[in-house]
C-alpha cells in the first residue's frame, strides 16, 4: 500500500552533504482505501496483538472508540501529529525500504501523551557487513516552518550521542518478547559499536501546501556530514491525520491479528 500512495517525485539535489527524496501521492490508491488503511497502520502501532480482545468481548462494541481516546490516542494536536510522522516513518523503512524495524515505540506510552524517549525510530539491516542502523528524525509540519530544518538537525545530534540507550531499550523489548535472534544481534550492536555504520537520515512528514524547496537549501547548509532527507507531502495535513485516527476508532476489529515487530517486512 505504501510503495502505491508515496510516489518519488522530481526534486533537484541540493550542494552538499545532503542527499534528497521528495514523496507524495501517486494517485493508484483510491482515497478511502488509503485512509482505511493509514487507520489499521495507527491501530497497530498502539496496540499489541489481541489488546483489545482482552478488554472487550466484542471488539465492535461502542465503547472501544472510547476507549481507544481516552486510553491510547493522543488528543492534543501536536503531539498526535507527531505521533502519526513516526508511524509513517516506521512504516516506509519497514514496508517500502525494507529494512528491519524491530519495535513499534509507541506501544509503550503510558499515557496517550507521554513521548517514549530515546530515538523516534531505529532501522537496521543486520546482514550487511558491518550492520547497519538508520536513524531517522522525524518532524510533523502541518504548516510552514523555516526552522524545521535547523531542529531536525539539532535533534538528531542530540539522539546519536544518546545511540545505545535506544538500542539497549530495543534490545530489552525484544528479549521480553522472546526475540532471541534480535535481542542478540542488538546487544552485538551495543558490545561492539565500532563495527557498526550508522546512517544519519531525516524525514519531514509536512503539508503539501505549506511545503517550501527553500527547506532544503537551507539545511543543506548546516549538515557536515551525509544525511538523507526524505519529505512526504501531504494534501490538507491536518485533516488528513484527523481522518485517518477516525477510521483507526471505528475498524478495531483489523487490530486482532498481525506481527508485533516489522522483521517480517524488512531486512533482519
Amino acid at each position: 500500500m505504501f510503495d502505491r500512495w508515496l510516489r518519488p517525485q522530481d526534486v533537484e539535489q541540493p550542494d552538499g552533504l545532503l542527499e534528497y527524496q521528495l514523496l507524495a501521492n501517486g494517485g493508484l490508491i483510491e482515497d478511502d482505501e488509503l485512509v482505511e488503511r493509514l487507520g489499521h497502520e495507527v491501530m497497530r502501532n498502539y496496540l499489541v496483538p489481541g489488546e483489545l480482545a482482552n478488554v472487550f468481548d466484542d471488539l465492535g462494541a461502542p465503547e472501544v472508540a472510547g476507549y481507544l481516546r481516552k486510553n491510547k490516542f493522543p488528543v492534543d494536536r501536536k503531539i498526535r501529529h507527531g505521533d502519526f510522522g513516526e508511524i509513517i516513518t516506521g512504516a516506509l523503512y519497514r514496508r517500502v525500504r525494507r529494512w528491519c524495524v524491530p519495535v513499534l515505540k509507541l506501544r509503550y506510552k503510558q499515557t496517550p501523551a507521554q513521548a517514549v524517549q530515546g530515538t523516534d525510530v531505529l532501522a537496521f539491516r543486520f546482514r550487511q557487513d558491518p550492520p547497519a542502523i538508520a536513524v531517522p528524525e522525524v518532524k510533523t509540519r502541518a504548516y510552514r516552518d523555516n526552522r524545521v530544518g535547523s531542529e531536525a538537525y539539532d535533534s538528531l545530534e542530540k539522539v546519536l550521542d544518546r545511540l545505545d540507550e535506544s538500542i539497549h531499550f530495543l534490545m530489552a523489548r525484544c528479549a521480553d518478547r522472546g526475540q532471541a535472534f534480535l535481542a542478540l544481534r542488538l546487544g552485538a550492536l551495543l558490545r561492539d559499536p565500532e563495527r557498526r555504520q550508522v546512517e544519519r537520515h531525516m524525514l519531514f512528514v509536512h503539508d503539501a501546501g505549506s511545503w517550501k524547496e527553500d527547506i532544503v537549501a537551507g539545511l543543506s547548509m548546516k549538515v557536515t556530514e551525509r544525511t538523507e532527507l526524505t519529505v512526504v507531502k501531504i494534501d490538507d495535513l491536518k485533516e488528513f491525520v484527523g481522518r485517518v485516527y477516525e477510521a483507526a476508532e471505528t475498524a478495531p476489529s483489523t487490530t486482532s491479528s498481525g506481527t508485533d515487530d516489522g522483521t517480517a517486512a524488512g531486512t533482519a
